[in-house]
């Protein structure tokens, strides 16, 4: 293979086309300003001269170089460098790099074109590793089946491409020797054994440790579905405890209000503003002239109207709240000595033995009032008079029959009639009027 510039000029070349054995002339080798080219002699479709020529170039000069820049093997599409797996939890796990730099090596026993088997590499050669193939790409890659059939006999296999180089490289040999035997850029490992081996060793020691990971991620897994389960378990053993509790302490209420049931069916009735209104209308009737007398007899106007004043749930007493209230301040204050004591307590009861009071109340009442005292007992604090057992709306409706007394008593404390005894709940004496 000859350049234009290495031969004589014209037909005296006498060159030929390595594509179509045509003659060729050589031109413009001494011109300054056009390219030194060949050209047919006599008109030719050829085109495939350039891509011939560049093709046996390339072989020429490493039969004559012996030498040639082997690239770096950075792993493949399939082989990524360095290899990565995923555990089973998602997360990338990286194995060992393989190490595979590019390096030149020294070339014998250089064989062009020579048949192996049912395929020809461009170059077969020695180099310090043993035998090394050689394609030279002009205008076609190795075909996949080609490459493939290299691979699995174990053989290596390097591809130079020069299918992007300019014509003129074929004008300058420094470039194109460049470009043929050292170039970086333009040369890969079709078939690399050695480093795919390597990555194939780095590939099952990843496989190991992800194999390890992954029975560590399944016992974590099994771990935590065990302590699910231990979950779903207590949940659903709790669940049955409450269930069992709520229950229980449903049959215990129904228990506990079963007494009581005809009376809490009448509740409503016994408490509605109707009701109520007619009883304070009926005492009114039959005992309003005996109140009016009782309370004539009281000096001070203030107990007076103290005393006829009707607060919430007085009527439980069976008279009308001025009589009770008149009778009460005749027999605890009226008369008594300054100092003299007495207590809320023995008023009411006083008051509920001397008139009566609405029994079926009182019976709920009374019920309320032992459950409050059976959890102080205890040790709870409970302000509150109620009974678990009843609604809240039941122990809503249920008349304290305590209040409507500390109500009254509040009154006479508060227009000079009474005084608090500091200390003693419930306790108030009568003052001194000096």
């Amino acid at each position: 293979m000859w350049s234009p510039k290495q031969v004589a000029p014209g037909l005296q070349c006498e060159c030929i086309c390595p594509a179509c054995q045509a003659p060729l002339v050589a031109k413009a080798t001494d011109s300054e300003h056009r390219r030194p080219h060949f050209a047919h002699l006599a008109d030719s479709n050829c085109r495939a001269g350039y891509e011939t020529a560049l093709h046996k170039k390339a072989k020429q000069l490493l039969a004559d170089h012996a030498a040639l820049l082997l690239p770096v093997w950075d792993g493949e599409a399939d082989m990524p460098n360095p290899p990565v797996l995923a555990d089973d939890a998602g997360c990338g796990c990286t194995g060992a790099r393989v190490d595979y730099p590019a390096r030149r090596v020294q070339l014998q026993d250089l064989r062009l074109e020579q048949a192996q088997g049912d395929y020809t590499p461009d170059v077969m050669a020695q180099d310090n590793r043993g035998e090394l193939l050689i394609e030279i790409r002009v205008s076609h890659a190795v075909d996949a089946l080609k490459r493939r059939r290299i691979q699995a006999e174990g053989k290596r296999l390097v591809e130079i491409d020069l299918s992007t180089l300019s014509p003129d490289v074929l004008h300058d040999e420094d470039q194109l020797i460049e470009a043929v035997l050292y170039d970086t850029a333009n040369r890969y490992w079709l078939s690399c054994p050695e480093a795919t081996e390597a990555w194939r060793a780095a590939y099952r020691d990843l496989k190991a440790q992800v194999a390890l990971r992954n029975h560590e991620i399944a016992l974590a897994r099994q771990r935590l579905e065990e302590a699910r389960q231990v979950q779903l378990r207590a949940a659903a053993d709790a669940q049955a405890q409450r269930m069992a509790q709520q229950e229980n302490r449903a049959r215990f209420q129904e228990q506990q209000r079963a007494p009581y049931l005809e009376l809490l069916e009448e509740l409503p009735t016994l408490v509605s503003v109707s009701r109520i209104e007619t009883l304070l209308a009926d005492y009114q009737v039959r005992d309003g002239e005996e109140a009016e007398r009782l309370i004539s007899q009281i000096p001070s106007a203030e107990v007076q109207k103290a005393i006829r004043y009707c607060g919430p749930n007085a009527w439980i007493y069976q008279v009308h709240p001025s009589l009770w209230q008149a009778a009460s301040y005749h027999r605890f204050v009226l008369g008594q000595s300054a100092g003299t004591q007495f207590n809320q307590r023995e008023l009411a009861q006083w008051v509920m033995q001397q008139f009566g009071r609405e029994e079926g109340l009182y019976i709920l009442f009374r019920a309320q009032y032992k459950f409050r005292s059976k959890v102080r007992s205890a040790g709870i604090r409970k302000n509150r008079i109620s009974f678990w057992a009843f609604t809240d709306l039941e122990n809503q409706q249920i008349p304290d029959f305590y209040k409507p007394i500390n109500a009254f008593v509040g009154r006479l404390i508060y227009v000079g009639a009474l005084q608090q005894v500091p200390g003693i709940l419930g306790e108030v004496r009568i003052p001194d009027r000096g």
